[in-house]
């Protein structure tokens, strides 16, 4: 039906072969399908207008990672009946029905993206929700995502080795500054590797600047592993870390060709647009280019995220 550009609209009753009547679960139907369709996104609406609030500042939690959301169900002590979806809670807790709702339309979201659908959504029953979930930077609801992340960590001393052996190609081509185990050891703190099965699959580093500056340095992939989605995913990682810590500009600097940060958003500019203390230590002998990216959202980076993950 979809394929002949209808819209199909499904009703919470179903029959059995004998004709008996049920009254299906809607958010149950609805993440079986949308998982069986491979949706873009599914969207819950909670009926009492619950939402997820940080303790911290008292605001809306705009995105979750889907183990985040696990995270958050496990630690209400909520527990998931399988097939049909989380269901039990723990009647000490004290949860009031909108809660327990929000907590609810969280399990279907997890459900829906162990399915295969990218992005799910919950949003409160309001006057244009949707339209502003959908169509503006900030959303109106909160936004569970797939953990593309997974196998990416923080890099120890023991990564020192498996680092140096990844990047030592493109050091022998001149593509990258040669870094000796020493140099990677003494600055591991800030590198980040992409494993699978223990093997180091992606690397790069990340250095803090004032003024809100961040550069990714050192950023490979293991050829046998590129095309796959770990590139864009680590640097989707680092632009996160990024923001976190307040960093709205991320630059690269590269003597070779940089098509694949253009066509992730950055733009070339000049050394007088670098932090001071990075523009102190520029070297002018070997004539990088510069490329910059302003980020200032985190939907920007899901907008991204599913593009190039799609």
């Amino acid at each position: 039906m979809l394929n002949a550009h209808d819209i199909v609209l499904l009703t919470s009753l179903g029959s059995s072969p004998s004709g008996e009547i049920f009254n299906v679960n809607t958010e149950h139907l609805t993440s079986y399908i949308a998982g069986a369709l491979k949706a873009s996104k599914v969207v819950f609406f909670t009926v009492q207008g619950s939402a997820f609030i940080e303790n911290v500042n008292n605001k809306l939690v705009q995105n979750l990672r889907v183990s985040d959301a696990r995270n958050v169900l496990k630690y209400n002590n909520i527990t998931m009946n399988k097939p049909k979806g989380f269901y039990s809670f723990n009647t000490d807790l004290g949860l009031t029905n909108a809660s327990k709702e929000a907590f609810v339309k969280l399990g279907w979201c997890v459900s829906a993206l162990e399915r295969g659908v990218k992005r799910a959504h919950i949003i409160s029953p309001i006057n244009g929700a949707l339209l502003q979930e959908l169509y503006t930077r900030d959303g109106s609801g909160t936004l569970i995502s797939r953990d593309i992340y997974e196998g990416i960590r923080a890099a120890n001393v023991g990564d020192v080795s498996g680092i140096f052996d990844l990047i030592e190609p493109l050091v022998s081509a001149g593509t990258l500054v040669p870094r000796s185990k020493t140099v990677l050891e003494n600055d591991i703190n800030s590198y980040y590797i992409f494993t699978r099965d223990n093997l180091i699959v992606a690397c790069a580093q990340i250095n803090i600047y004032e003024m809100g500056y961040a550069e990714i340095r050192c950023m490979v992939v293991r050829k046998e592993y590129r095309s796959q989605g770990r590139g864009d995913a680590m640097l989707g990682y680092l632009e996160r870390l990024s923001l976190q810590v307040g960093c709205t500009k991320v630059f690269v600097l590269s003597t070779q060709t940089m098509e694949w940060f253009v066509e992730r958003g950055f733009k070339e500019v000049p050394v007088e647009e670098l932090p001071p203390s990075r523009r102190a230590k520029y070297d002018f002998k070997r004539m990088s280019k510069i490329y910059m990216k302003t980020i200032t959202n985190e939907r920007d980076l899901d907008t991204a995220e599913l593009w190039w993950n799609r």
